[in-house]
This record gives structure tokens, C-alpha cells and sequence, in this order.
């Protein structure tokens, strides 16, 4: 059974609201950007009954790729299916998200156990990328897809253009496959190897593979972070013999 929130303290309330304003959003319900802005670990703590931003982490995912894709497909209509697609998955890379996070001072109003804001949870690049996608969900729940895409375009529209210039360089995997298929004409592959930990701190390891042989291994809070930590390991690798 799901917990339901509870009231929440004034100053929360008065930290939201200058928040909100800080970043130019405006919310009907604040008990959802306070749920979007609730990492695991705080709502997991004895005697909490506060959700955690999972969920609408989940859901940002998928609202930011959308409105990613949709001004890619419209902004760039020469561009092939396989470029556009480069593209989106640099543009919405922890790398990008996190950056775009601390661009909005998302850290310092994210809710988190003592334990793990002491670890320097605030500014680790995969909370700071979930709260971001959480943000977006909480956002398109709360006022709709058109304002949703103000704010994501607001933010990231440079960085998408930017990325989208001949010659950029890619995300991690990306140019990993580029690399293989130029040097060996065939691409490479990526393997589970391991995951753990506790619900509110998975921790994925992935190898990437060439041709049989194992390249590089990467760490990450998803699979997809992981994957992308051993093509960046494998680059610097591959790059520096």
C-alpha cells in the first residue's frame, strides 16, 4: 500500500514557493513538486510519509524525450533518423541534465537523508539528473505539456542546438560506436554484469564488449548510466593505448 503524504512544515512551503519563483514556474499543487523534489532515501527514513520522485522520475523520462524529439524532428528536418537520435541521447545524458540542474540550484532544495546529502548526495550528477526528470513530470502533471516545454526548452534549447552542430561531439556511446565501426567495421555490445544495493541506491555494473573481448566496465544508478560510463571508459582506453 502506497503512503500518502502528509502536511507539510511552513518553511518547506516557503522554500518551494521561492524556489518556484527563483525559476519562473508557478504550481497549483505544491505537494507534488514536493513529492518530485524528495529523493528516496529521505522518504524510505523511519517514520516518514512523504513519497519519493520515482515514479515521476520515471515519467519525466519519457515527457522530456518527447518534447527533446519534437523540436529536433522540427528544427532539423534533414537530418536522418540516426543523427537525430545521437542527438537526443546526448541532450538528455546525465551530463546534460545535471548540468541543467544546477543551472536552476535544484540541489539545494532536494530532500534527502542526512546520510546521504553528508555523502555529497546534492551534487552527485544522478540525483541531480532524476530530480531534473521528476521536475519535468511534476511540471507536465501540474499545468500541462505547453508550459512543460517552455521550461525544458528554456533550459536545454542551447545545449540541444549546440550538440546538433556538425562535428559535436556525441554522447559516450555514440562515439564509441563510431570509433569500433570504423576501426573494425562492427559495433560493440553491452552486458549486464552485476546490479544491488537498496531500493532508494541501485547500483548497476555493465562491461562493454568488441568482437568477444571486454573493453571497459562502468558503474550507475540505471543501466542506461552504466552502459554509458563503460563507453567513456572504454573511449579513454581506446584513445591512450
Amino acid at each position: 500500500m502506497s503512503r500518502s503524504a502528509g502536511p507539510m512544515e511552513p518553511a518547506r512551503i516557503k522554500e518551494l514557493q521561492d524556489f518556484c519563483e527563483r525559476n519562473g514556474i508557478r504550481f497549483k499543487d505544491l505537494k507534488l513538486l514536493n513529492q518530485a523534489l524528495t529523493h528516496s532515501s529521505f522518504a524510505k527514513e523511519p517514520g516518514r510519509s512523504q513519497k519519493d520522485n520515482q515514479r515521476l522520475e520515471y515519467l519525466g523520462d519519457s515527457v522530456l524525450g518527447f518534447i527533446v524529439n519534437e523540436f529536433l524532428y522540427r528544427t532539423y528536418p534533414d537530418y536522418q533518423e540516426g543523427m537525430l537520435a545521437r542527438i537526443k541521447s546526448a541532450a538528455v545524458s546525465e551530463k546534460t541534465l545535471s548540468g541543467a540542474a544546477r543551472a536552476i540550484r535544484l540541489g539545494s532544495i532536494l530532500r534527502m537523508s542526512r546520510g546521504e546529502r553528508n555523502s555529497g548526495g546534492s551534487r552527485r550528477p544522478s540525483n541531480l539528473a532524476d530530480g531534473f526528470e521528476a521536475l519535468i513530470a511534476a511540471i507536465y502533471l501540474d499545468r500541462g505539456i505547453s508550459t512543460t516545454r517552455k521550461f525544458v526548452l528554456n533550459l536545454l534549447q542551447k545545449k540541444i542546438e549546440s550538440l546538433s552542430k556538425p562535428g559535436k561531439a556525441l554522447d559516450p556511446k555514440s562515439a564509441l560506436q563510431e570509433m569500433i565501426q570504423k576501426r573494425s567495421h562492427t559495433i560493440p555490445v553491452y552486458e549486464l554484469v552485476n546490479q544491488g544495493g537498496p531500493d532508494h541506491k541501485r547500483e548497476f555494473t555493465c562491461r562493454v564488449m568488441v568482437q568477444g573481448l571486454e573493453i571497459a566496465r562502468g558503474q550507475g544508478t540505471s543501466r542506461k548510466r552504466a552502459e554509458q560510463q563503460a563507453a567513456q571508459r572504454a573511449l579513454e582506453k581506446l584513445r591512450d593505448p
